[in-house]
This record gives structure tokens, C-alpha cells and sequence, in this order.
């Protein structure tokens, strides 16, 4: 089982991490995805800036990985 991701992990530690929760990113239209401040940016940072609740966000990144793992 992976490493559980929480609102201090960055933007960029989760991409890296779990490379399929890009799509989430993209989805959600956050602009993180090559974004040169992702290695920065906490997800509750993330959240608080596109408005997105944090129980949303880390709601669906943990579903892309549950997914991703079970394929």
C-alpha cells in the first residue's frame, strides 16, 4: 500500500508520487500541473486558492489512486 497523502503534501510530491493524480488536477482546473510553484504549494494551499474544499480534493486524489492501484 502507498504512503496516505494529507493537506501538507505538496503539489508536486503527489504528482510525483502518484503520477496518475494529474488528471484530478486537470480536472478540478487547477493550473499545478507544470506550474513552477507545485514543489511549493501544500494542498490545503491548492485548495484555499481555487476555492475547492480540501475534503473535495483529497477526496478525489484518493480515488485516482485507489483506482490506478487496482488496475
Amino acid at each position: 500500500m502507498g504512503k496516505t497523502i494529507d493537506a501538507t503534501w505538496t503539489a508536486e510530491d503527489v504528482m510525483k508520487t502518484y503520477p496518475q493524480t494529474v488528471a484530478v488536477f486537470l480536472a478540478l482546473k487547477t493550473d499545478c500541473v507544470g506550474c513552477h510553484l507545485e514543489r511549493f504549494c501544500t494542498l490545503a494551499e491548492v485548495a484555499s486558492s481555487y476555492e475547492l474544499p480540501i475534503s473535495l480534493l483529497l477526496e478525489k486524489l484518493g480515488q485516482a489512486i485507489i483506482i490506478s492501484n487496482k488496475e
